[in-house]
């Protein structure tokens, strides 16, 4: 199920959660979230992964996350609210995702909702990303 210009539901859902819901999976998804991933993928205008576990890829546990799953030591995660992305941008490091978005931090907070992003030690080769309320009119970099 299209979801956006550039995503798809799946994109976003773990196999076993799509397996059971199908396209209903949409249930556990913030809206805001995939706004957030075709922004992003409007403004650096480069390909963007977050799941790709249908298409035969590696990537399972990049969005939702449902309880008793891939983050079992996090159960307060964002990812299990549908409200957390982890992006990986095609030709950009993740270190280069996160400098764009601290950069223009205004732009991607007033255009998405975006308040979070993770701390590189914590991820190295994506970008973590939520729209956790944060009651707080600055970036917030969280360290898991």
């Amino acid at each position: 199920m299209k979801v956006s210009t550039n995503f798809y539901l799946q994109e976003f859902i773990d196999p076993d959660t799509y397996k059971r819901f199908g396209d209903s999976s949409i249930w556990f998804i913030d809206p805001r979230i995939i706004t957030l991933a075709q922004f992003i993928r409007e403004r650096l205008a480069k390909p963007c992964t977050i799941n790709n576990w249908n298409g035969g890829g590696k990537f399972k546990y990049s969005g939702f996350d449902p309880p008793g799953g891939y983050r079992k030591s996090t159960s307060l995660s964002q990812h299990r609210f549908g409200r957390a992305i982890d992006l990986k941008v095609q030709n950009m490091e993740a270190d280069e995702v996160r400098a764009e978005i601290q950069s223009h931090w205004n732009l991607y907070h007033k255009a998405t909702a975006l308040t979070t992003i993770e701390h590189e030690d914590f991820a190295p080769t994506w970008t973590h990303l939520d729209i956790r309320t944060t009651n707080s009119d600055e970036l917030k970099i969280v360290k898991p």
